[in-house]
């Protein structure tokens, strides 16, 4: 057998996989050396628990089984007082708990197939069965029947102690996290297989795991391969067969006996040998998941700055945050991991940095340039300002944290955006979580940016706080004449001839109106014929100070508030 496995840095997926690898294992227990990966077949022994394990702790306070056990503290806060300030409220929580919470995940049929293996003489199914509401008619008032509403409520914390129990004991953590992870976590990199596979015969997953990934590890190290017809397309190691394909891998892999298209001459050489195969099974754990959205840091200088970042960006995530888990903690996780200031000097000298995203079932990559990068490091005041900020557009909630850092990783420019928070603002539309200082640091991110991909080069961040305070004095003009009902026509027409890029309409209109109040266009306004952009830039600077909220008034305080 093979004393010592190398595994090398390449693509992404590989990339992934082997940063996956190292959080199972632990960094410590293999040698890396550069772009290579070194490590024993010893570390191999039980890798189907550790591999498990991984998930359980990183992703234990995301799990439907959290939800479950948790609820034992409430539990012991009531009986700790004697239940003196448990009313309506919290009966009615513990029925959502009761029907919406144990009832709906320890009757799912994947749970349910595991339960002998966690105590072979629980009935579970017994148990739920018995497990009901405690429900009060229309006509009843909790007070009045609160003495029989506690005895039907002690009576239902002793039956859920029984199923917490079962559930919180060494082996419920470890069947049911398992069971939880493979259709959380797990099947966001790969499916089709060992315990995804529909048909699997095996009840236990760490069991289907070890017979579909690491048996093969062993017998492929102890096997001859001196007289191998193939290669691993991935380490170029030989290999006996081709049936180790890719197929497996979401979004990534293909049936090769159904599509001999997507490969040279019709002729199948995507096939791997079985230690690339047990990487590749590790790409969920290289992976950062939040509400089934998955990110990946493929900063590839060497293996050990690839485990930092990623390792940072993770326990920003999951458990350095304050606030939660939420959709947004995965930017403002990559963030502070690619801007951290020890590492700030060698990333702005190296090459650019791919983001991989795994998002709606499928992979999104984007370039993280050296440029990018400064933008970044440089507004980091700007963006945790609108971490808390957003807009509602329709049903959905809109978070501006998110919405810069995913136009900036497209590559897009943020006029549309600034565009839509100043309208939205001026029509007074309901959900709006911002004040127009927000749009101002969007607006001076979005210059930082046009600066960097060297498109606006004329117009200083000055000059549009200038233009801004323009804005403000221009509508204090109006105010001054009592015309301040003519401030939304003015409005609307400029925003229009900024939307379209119509510099003649914007300055007709500015012209019009600097001409009503009997002043003078600052002369900066003549730097907008260089560019489109430079045009927005100073437009969009204007439109904040008109926009913006009054806050000289006699008696103190703001006089236009929204």
């Amino acid at each position: 057998m093979q004393a010592e496995i190398e595994v090398r840095a390449n693509d992404w997926l590989i990339n992934s996989g082997i940063t996956g690898f190292l959080n199972i294992v632990g960094k410590e227990n293999v040698r890396i050396d550069g772009q290579s990966m070194y490590f024993s077949t010893d570390i191999l022994e039980d890798f189907e628990t550790k591999y498990f394990n991984y998930f359980i702790k990183e992703y234990k306070e995301t799990l439907a089984w959290h939800k479950i056990v948790s609820y034992k503290e409430k539990m012991e806060y009531y009986r700790a007082e004697e239940f003196a300030s448990f009313d309506e409220k919290a009966l009615d929580d513990l029925n959502k708990y009761t029907k919406d919470v144990v009832k709906f995940y320890l009757k799912k049929p994947n749970y349910i197939k595991v339960f002998p293996l966690i105590d072979p003489e629980a009935n579970i199914t017994e148990w739920l069965g018995n497990l009901t509401t405690i429900t009060i008619s229309k006509k009843q008032k909790f007070e009045e029947v609160k003495v029989e509403i506690l005895e039907s409520v002690k009576s239902t914390y002793n039956q859920i102690d029984a199923i917490i129990d079962f559930c919180a004991s060494e082996k419920g953590l470890k069947y049911l996290g398992a069971k939880n992870l493979i259709y959380s976590v797990i099947n966001k990199g790969w499916s089709g297989v060992s315990f995804l596979f529909k048909q699997t015969k095996f009840i236990d997953p760490y069991e289907d795991y070890k017979t579909t990934f690491l048996d093969p590890v062993f017998e492929y190290l102890d096997t001859d391969l001196s007289k191998a017809k193939y290669n691993c397309f991935i380490c170029n190691q030989p290999i006996k067969t081709l049936k180790l394909d890719l197929s497996f891998m979401n979004d990534v892999g293909f049936d090769t006996a159904r599509k001999t298209s997507h490969v040279w001459d019709f002729n199948n050489d995507v096939a791997t040998c079985p230690v690339c195969r047990l990487i590749y099974s590790c790409v969920p754990a290289g992976f950062t998941y939040v509400y089934g959205e998955g990110m990946f840091v493929n900063d590839s200088f060497s293996i050990d700055k690839l485990l930092d970042v990623n390792v940072h960006m993770r326990e920003s995530i999951l458990h350095f945050n304050n606030e939660g888990i939420n959709s947004n903690n995965p930017y403002r996780a990559l963030v502070e991991s690619i801007t951290m200031e020890k590492e700030d000097k060698r990333r702005y000298e190296l090459a650019d940095i791919q983001l991989v995203r795994y998002e709606n079932e499928h992979y999104r990559f984007n370039i993280l340039s050296k440029k990018m990068l400064h933008i970044l490091n440089d507004s980091k005041t700007i963006l945790k300002s609108l971490i808390r900020c957003g807009y509602k557009e329709g049903n959905l909630n809109i978070n501006l944290y998110k919405e810069v850092i995913q136009h900036l990783m497209n590559n897009e420019n943020l006029f549309t955006l600034i565009h839509k928070l100043i309208f939205y603002k001026q029509t007074n539309a309901n959900g709006l979580y911002y004040n127009m200082g927000h749009v101002a640091g969007i607006l001076e991110i979005n210059t930082k940016f046009l600066k960097e991909i060297d498109v606006m080069t004329n117009i200083s961040q000055k000059q549009l706080w200038f233009v801004q305070s323009c804005g403000t004095e221009f509508k204090e003009g109006y105010y001054g004449k009592k015309s301040e009902n003519k401030i939304a026509g003015i409005t609307y027409k400029l925003l229009n001839a900024l939307k379209v890029n119509d510099k003649d309409g914007f300055m007709d209109t500015l012209l019009n109106s600097y001409s009503y109040l009997a002043k003078p266009i600052p002369s900066v306004f003549m730097n907008v014929f260089s560019n489109d952009e430079a045009f927005k830039s100073v437009g969009y600077a204007f439109m904040l100070g008109v926009g913006g909220e009054r806050t000289k008034k006699e008696d103190g305080g703001n006089t236009d508030e929204k």
